[in-house]
């Protein structure tokens, strides 16, 4: 890349040609795709090999959006970014996209077959990794002029450091904020520099779009990396305060630009199914400091810190480097060191999580301190290549932290010959580097800075290659692998949910034997959804109806329940049979929207002994259940066994939701309960079906637990459905129900029988958004039914038409025309300054 003495020349402030700064960022960005790929293909993980990268959230949650979305570009989804029809019986969309799918590089996804999700979400990742890459490399070039070879093997250390390949990998939208991060660094840059001010404000709003969390985190940063910008410079204190106004401004205006998708997600988290907070314990000194170095993996555990033994060396010799001037070297260095201590204290942890602890990887701000120590290293750079005596103070520290984490089990085999391999070959290199600068005969050879460079990139590329195949292979050791890249079978299911399909007339439920959001990843709409925005009424509803859940009530599983498809419109279902082929039941069920001449009363709730029978008759409207009393018996195993009466071969269910295990009818087939420590916290059993009454009309029910013996309600567990009764039931809502039904994106539309009276029960959820109209009057929210949508009805009705808007989305968009004419004023007002600037310029030179 050449010789860097004109680089090391320059001085803070004066303009990098463009050249010197892509050239560099875009090494890095090559680089960085190579050595995700290099670890894939080594590891033998989709796309190159049998092994699959769906860990977790990655296969349940991710894949299953993209796929929803692009569905949703190509128009073959039900509904649109406003509302999904296909999942949790239908819910709104927008918010759900805005925290998963908000990068504009999603929509890449659309490029791709359908049945190739998988390899499109793994280059997208890819993309925002180099991209990340690309960003850092650019940053430390506009921060301050120095080498470029070291802003190019800096912006790879940064590009798959240990928080993008512990977490971002397998949850692709916080890697926007690893882009965010560095891009935030040069709106700093902008406003003490006094330029840009509007595309400060897009590169704002651009990212808090993408994923307002990670970007939450990043803005944080920022203001913190502006701060020491601030006081490391020689601006006088006015000139400081204008820079940290014209950055606060550019922040404010550009999250309020994204205002129409921020506010949906933040009022949508407010009505979310609550998940109790996690609970910090700052890991002990020795295992946070290994997650410094090479080959090390927590797992969720501790911070994953790591950035290449190369850039940590670099970092380290700040303090001793001489050419650093005192100022910018002990800011810096406190800065730093006050930032990892943040980690480590549940205050600033809080803080940085937005007050919200997480129960999963409890340091996912990580990506800061990866960003701040490669900013670090390259000052350490950047004023003058740091001379012996610093290089071998860096290697004393380093040498330390090595001494402090030896012993630490998340440091795994190899890892000390890395860092001793890597540290000298560093050592060496600069060393040489800067020997052969003080000898003018040598001062201006290019040779010595390509090899070092080549050499130095590729210690670079092998560690972080290695590093990223231990943490993946760790990974797998520790999480679940939810399921394989798309095959063949999921094609033969989406197929035949396909062509079962027949919404609106009624639903088809494609279960959820894969994901919890088979409805979006296969197709069909069913009760399947997976979000951490999933809402609490919708929960509440389908718990109380006898579904189950998981993911601390985030996660809604599907029912096969006659009882509840009837009340939901589910006339075709998909089940599994010969090793995971599709099968389509079709049932004959009432139209979506049903009219009732009056409702049922609220079934009593009874936290001890929930009645998910009465919730199904009052939304069916008949009593189709016989609900016997029952008694126990506890063996000295903890195992019980329940005795009642039912009429002979009527259909026997069981509806234990705080059990784990298994049960069934005597000597009949074990069906499985939520198998969970913490049942009816972390997961909530559905209810089953486990066989027939036999002819005597003994029902002997058998539980085996799954943990220690857990509670059996003392009534309201068994229940014995009455056939014909549910027959007669279904019979009469087809009668008196809706003739014609027809769904828009985020609208619904019912003709009724002429001179309907009473109530349109909708069988959707009754969430916030919704307004409806009875034959074009005034719009009115629908009341809520037991969990559903009832619409009072005017003598003789005909039509009843019902709108979804997300909640939010009228004031997010004013205060987005707001924010969009505040940004227009700022292009006005520097504008007409140019133009008197120039003028007055003019009549001085005439």
């Amino acid at each position: 890349m050449g010789s860097d003495d004109s680089a090391e020349g320059r001085t803070e402030g004066q303009r990098v040609p463009r050249r010197s700064v892509l050239l560099p960022a875009a090494v890095a960005a090559v680089v960085v795709a190579a050595v995700f790929a290099a670890s894939g293909i080594i590891r033998g993980t989709y796309p190159f090999g049998s092994l699959s990268r769906s860990t977790n959230d990655l296969g349940t949650q991710y894949i299953p959006f993209f796929a929803h979305l692009w569905d949703v570009v190509h128009g073959r989804a039900q509904g649109d970014l406003l509302f999904n029809w296909q999942s949790a019986f239908g819910v709104g969309f927008l918010a759900d996209a805005g925290v998963d799918l908000g990068s504009p590089l999603s929509l890449l996804v659309a490029l791709f077959p359908r049945d190739r999700i998988d390899l499109a979400v793994y280059v997208v990742t890819t993309l925002k990794l180099s991209l990340a890459a690309a960003a850092m490399s650019a940053l430390l070039l506009k921060m301050r002029p120095g080498p470029r070879w070291v802003a190019a093997i800096l912006g790879v250390s940064y590009g798959v450091c240990g928080w993008a390949l512990d977490d971002g990998a397998y949850v692709p939208m916080w890697l926007d904020g690893l882009i965010a991060l560095p891009m935030f660094f040069l709106v700093a840059e902008w406003s003490l520099r006094r330029t840009n001010r509007v595309l400060s404000v897009l590169v704002v709003a651009f990212f808090w779009l993408s994923n307002f969390y990670t970007a939450y985190m990043a803005t944080i940063a920022a203001g913190v990396y502006l701060i020491a910008r601030l006081l490391s410079s020689d601006l006088t204190w006015a000139l400081r305060l204008k820079s940290a106004v014209r950055h606060g401004v550019s922040f404010v205006l550009g999250m309020a630009l994204v205002a129409p998708v921020l506010v949906p997600i933040i009022t949508a988290n407010r009505v979310a199914t609550p998940s109790p907070s996690g609970i910090f314990h700052a890991s002990a000194m020795d295992l946070f400091l290994s997650r410094l170095l090479p080959l090390s993996e927590g797992v969720g555990r501790t911070a994953s810190l790591y950035v290449g033994t190369i850039a940590l060396l670099l970092a380290l010799t700040m303090p001793f480097n001489k050419f650093v001037p005192w100022r910018p070297k002990t800011v810096w260095v406190v800065t730093t060191v006050l930032i990892a201590w943040s980690f480590r204290w549940g205050p600033t942890q809080e803080l940085w999580h937005a007050f919200d602890t997480p129960n999963g990887s409890q340091y996912r701000e990580a990506f800061v301190l990866c960003g701040l120590l490669v900013v670090v290293a390259w000052l350490a750079v950047a004023y003058k290549l740091p001379g012996p005596i610093a290089l071998l103070g860096g290697a004393a520290l380093l040498a330390l932290i090595v001494y402090v984490s030896n012993g630490s089990p998340l440091l795994t085999e190899h890892w000390l010959a890395v860092v001793i391999a890597s540290g000298a070959i560093a050592v060496v290199a600069f060393g040489i580097i800067w020997t052969l600068r003080r000898f003018p005969a040598t001062r201006r050879a290019k040779w010595p800075v390509a090899a070092a460079f080549g050499v130095l990139l590729a210690v670079v590329a092998v560690e972080t290659t290695w590093t990223a195949v231990i943490t993946d292979e760790q990974r797998s050791k520790v999480l679940s692998t939810s399921n394989a890249a798309w095959n063949e079978q999921q094609t033969a299911r989406y197929d035949a949910l396909r062509a079962a399909d027949g919404w609106p007339e009624y639903r088809t439920e494609p279960g959820t034997s894969i994901t919890p959001n088979d409805p979006i990843l296969l197709g069909g709409q069913g009760a399947g959804l997976y979000s951490s925005l999933l809402p609490h009424p919708v929960n509440q509803m389908m718990t109380e109806l006898g579904f189950g859940w998981s993911g601390y009530g985030r996660a809604a599983r599907t029912l096969d329940n006659p009882v509840t498809d009837a009340i939901l419109s589910v006339g075709a279902r998909m089940r599994l049979v010969d090793d995971g082929d599709p099968e389509i039941t079709r049932t004959t069920v009432p139209p979506l929207v049903t009219v009732r001449r009056r409702l049922a009363p609220a079934v009593p709730l009874d936290a001890a002994a929930p009645n998910a029978y009465a919730a199904q008759e009052r939304l069916l409207g008949t009593e189709v259940y016989d609900v016997p009393t029952y008694k126990g018996t506890r063996f000295p195993s903890g195992d019980v066994k329940l005795v009642a009466r039912c009429t002979p071969g009527s259909p026997v269910f069981l509806f234990l939701p705080r059990v784990g295990g298994r049960a069934r009818l005597a000597d009949g087939r074990w069906w499985d309960l939520t198998a969970t420590r913490r049942p009816g916290i972390t997961t909530s059993s559905q209810m089953l079906r486990l066989g027939t009454t036999p002819a005597d009309g003994v029902v002997l029910v058998e539980v085996d637990f799954a943990a220690a013996p857990q509670g059996i309600p003392p009534r309201y567990a068994i229940g014995c459905l009455d056939q014909s009764a549910l027959d007669t039931a279904i019979t009469r809502l087809r009668a008196t129900g809706a003739t014609d039904v027809e769904a828009g994106g985020h609208s619904l539309r019912a003709t009724l029988p002429a001179g309907s009276t009473g109530w349109a029960v909708v069988g959707v959820p009754k969430i916030d958004g919704w307004s409806c109209r009875v034959d074009g009057g005034q719009r009115q929210v629908p009341r809520n039914f037991g969990g559903l949508m009832a619409v009072p009805l005017a003598d003789g009705a005909d039509r009843v038409d019902c709108t979804f808007v997300p909640p939010g989305l009228r004031r997010g968009l004013a205060v987005g025309a707001a924010a969009a004419l505040a940004t227009l004023g700022i292009v006005l007002i520097g504008a007409v300054r140019r133009r008197t600037t120039t003028r007055r310029l003019t009549d001085q030179l005439s």
